[in-house]
């Protein structure tokens, strides 16, 4: 039976008062009222945006859905876990100050803000999911107490991935660094021809795994957490993976971490794509005003992770005109590895009815 994926159309000209009461519209649509019960812990999976990013969900995007959490009586917080990467996202104290100057705080949405993994990022529980990557997966442990959770994710272009929603908010967003580890460490990035010894990578490697060489930059595979930091870093493409395999493990990886997210939410978790201000790399950027790969297309809402990440990706292509990984620019990627794959795990079906909202 093909799962339900509530859609309305959308657009960042609408306004974020506009936007806020079309993803209640979702909702209310859905029912996703049900979802949630009195006194439960709640957790609001959201990205703040990384300092200097102008491009992220805004905060008043979501003041409507906190409402009707609180409406049921849940005891919602919003949350993200820590980055690898060295930013104002690393810790916890940067990463709450952050959330706090973007609008995510009790002050701007009426709950408040809690880093879900610990100080530095490392406060994690084991989950048993016996998968093909992973047996086990480590997830955010605060994560993991919470009775349910209502995840809000910003659809984007993602360079090792390819796009960024639901299962990356949850895989990725939700795990430990520990976690996050596991998932990088299929990833082998090296130095190429086009070096210029700019230091900019070397700057941006949290794991001190670059050195600065008489003709290049060299990655210390044995130090490399795969993190992809350089990558993002580099304006002059001497970054290389082999895209192929890696990037097929990682998003395997991604979606078993998802999976052990959900595990003891079976039916208290509903999720939100809004597929506006669609750019090639995600929110993580430190970039300003980065532009659209496709035009504003709306807001979608379901109880399947994967069939509202499916919905999400036939949209923006067809939107496109182009499959994604020419829309990104990096045809080695196969978006589909962490939809098959976690339809093939059990975490939702592929299968999807579209049902309009007004």
């Amino acid at each position: 039976m093909a799962s339900k994926v509530y859609f309305i159309e959308a657009s960042l000209s609408d306004g974020e008062r506009k936007l806020s009461d079309k993803a209640v519209k979702l909702f209310k649509a859905g029912k996703f009222a049900n979802c949630f019960s009195e006194n439960d812990f709640t957790a609001v999976k959201i990205h703040v945006g990384e300092d200097g990013n102008t491009t992220y969900l805004k905060a008043d995007c979501l003041k409507g859905l906190v409402k009707e959490l609180l409406a049921s009586k849940a005891k919602p917080f919003l949350t993200d876990a820590s980055t690898l990467y060295i930013g104002r996202r690393h810790n916890a104290i940067d990463h709450t100050v952050l959330a706090s100057k973007h609008g995510f705080d009790y002050a701007g949405l009426g709950i408040p803000f809690i880093v879900p993994d610990g100080l530095f990022g490392n406060s994690g529980v084991e989950v048993e999911v016996n998968c093909e990557v992973n047996k086990k997966v480590f997830i955010a442990s605060e994560l993991m107490k919470c009775q349910s959770l209502l995840s809000i994710a910003h659809f984007t272009g993602h360079l090792a991935t390819c796009f960024g929603a639901t299962i990356k908010t949850l895989g990725m967003g939700c795990a430990s660094k520990e976690g996050k580890l596991k998932q990088h460490s299929s990833l082998k990035l090296q130095i190429n021809d086009n070096c210029v010894l700019c230091g900019v990578c070397y700057k941006h490697c949290p794991a001190d795994a670059i050195t600065l060489g008489k003709v290049k930059a060299h990655i210390d595979q044995d130090k490399c957490i795969g993190c992809a930091e350089c990558l993002a870093a580099c304006r002059f493409t001497a970054v290389d993976s082999d895209w192929g395999q890696q990037n097929e493990v990682l998003q395997k990886s991604m979606a078993e971490h998802a999976l052990g997210v959900l595990k003891g939410k079976e039916n208290k978790a509903v999720f939100f794509n809004f597929i506006i201000s669609v750019t090639k790399d995600c929110d993580c950027f430190d970039a300003k005003d980065m532009p659209n790969i496709i035009d504003d297309i709306g807001i979608v809402a379901s109880t399947d992770p994967v069939a509202i990440d499916k919905a999400s990706l036939d949209l923006a292509e067809a939107k496109g005109k182009k499959k994604l990984p020419q829309l990104v620019g990096n045809s080695e990627l196969n978006p589909r590895y962490q939809i098959e794959h976690a339809e093939r795990i059990g975490l939702g079906s592929a299968d999807y009815e579209l049902v309009g909202v007004d």
